[in-house]
């Protein structure tokens, strides 16, 4: 059965029309066609140019793999985080290497326009929203005068077992979001669960 992943392939090796994509990858137009629109709508490829192709009726449309779709279907990174996290942890004490996970922290909320707002509540859901599009599934719950945000699916686990203070990057990332003082309270032993208290003042 023909993939995304087998139609996005053949177009980052070369533009191909539907017919081109039918022949390479011996499948049916229909089954081309349904890929070709779901990886149009992800931003994975574009149209080209038609194309003559020395028959009747409309030039045929070429498609190509749209920059930024070269590592799509990477599943390299958690490997390259891990290995960059060794090594900066074999050239910084701990000190050091919490203060560039920090500032990662930080620059991450800033590069996703955090904070939105001079509001607490709509500064913490956008920051939420934005670490659930990268995996997680948070919930926000009152704890006396601050409020715990808990994360049952953490996008970094692996790290965070290799490197605990990577969660530091996490709880910089709220607080840098919301303008509030935020606290790691994260449950490390088995199962990894994610916790963040953060001021409400």
């Amino acid at each position: 059965m023909t993939t995304k992943n087998d139609v996005l392939r053949a177009l980052q090796r070369e533009p191909l029309t539907v017919v081109q994509l039918c022949e390479s990858l011996n499948v049916t137009r229909t089954a081309i066609n349904m890929q070709l629109k779901q990886l149009e709508a992800e931003g994975l490829v574009r149209r080209h140019k038609p194309v003559q192709t020395g028959t009747p009726g409309k030039p045929a449309v070429l498609y190509e793999a749209a920059p930024g779709s070269e590592d799509a279907t990477s599943s390299a990174y958690p490997a390259f985080l891990l290995a960059l996290l060794a090594t900066l942890q074999a050239h910084l004490d701990a000190r050091q290497l919490e203060a560039v996970l920090v500032d990662t922290g930080r620059r991450l909320a800033r590069e996703n326009g955090l904070p939105a707002s001079d509001d607490f509540d709509t500064n913490l859901a956008s920051a939420m929203a934005v670490v659930d599009a990268l995996g997680a599934h948070t919930e926000a719950v009152p704890d006396g005068n601050a409020i715990m945000v808990r994360n049952y699916s953490c996008p970094v686990a692996s790290a965070v077992r290799e490197t605990p203070c990577v969660c530091r990057a996490i709880a910089a990332y709220f607080s840098e979001a919301t303008g509030r003082t935020v606290t790691d309270h994260c449950l490390r032993e088995g199962r990894l669960i994610c916790q963040y208290r953060i001021a409400k003042q």
